[in-house]
């Protein structure tokens, strides 16, 4: 392949991962578990700014079940890179969670990190950390 096709290949898996970190938002706005499954990968690490850590299972069922439920996710400063297969998205987020029913407003810088498999991203592994 030559270095303007991979230069392509990156661009696109760049701008598609930037589409699917914003429908995420929306399907965790929306409590569609369903959804938020389709796009995250059977290994995910899920690791929250207070330092625990979610499956893809645990992740999706907080989602569903309502225990966590997103009122506002406002992103920031998103960013995409990919890296032959794997598209790293860096951004800011400030959002309103209620946590089995507490209500937290946060700001959060996080990093996600998209995988292709399969001709298809999925969210593989998140980490974020609290700025405020």
């Amino acid at each position: 392949m030559s270095s303007n096709d991979q230069q392509a290949v990156s661009k696109a898996l760049e701008q598609e991962a930037l589409e699917l970190d914003a429908l995420r938002c929306k399907v965790l706005l929306a409590a569609d578990g369903a959804g938020l499954a389709a796009i995250v990968d059977e290994g995910l690490t899920y690791t929250h700014s207070s330092g625990r850590r979610d499956t893809k299972a645990t992740y999706v069922d907080s989602v569903s079940t309502g225990r966590a439920k997103y009122i506002r996710l406002d992103r920031e400063e998103v960013t995409a890179r990919a890296v032959g297969n794997v598209v790293v998205v860096e951004g800011k987020v400030n959002m309103t969670v209620v946590v089995e029913g507490v209500e937290k407003t946060l700001y959060n810088r996080y990093l996600g990190v998209w995988t292709a498999a399969s001709g298809k991203l999925l969210l593989t592994a998140w980490a974020s950390t609290k700025l405020n």
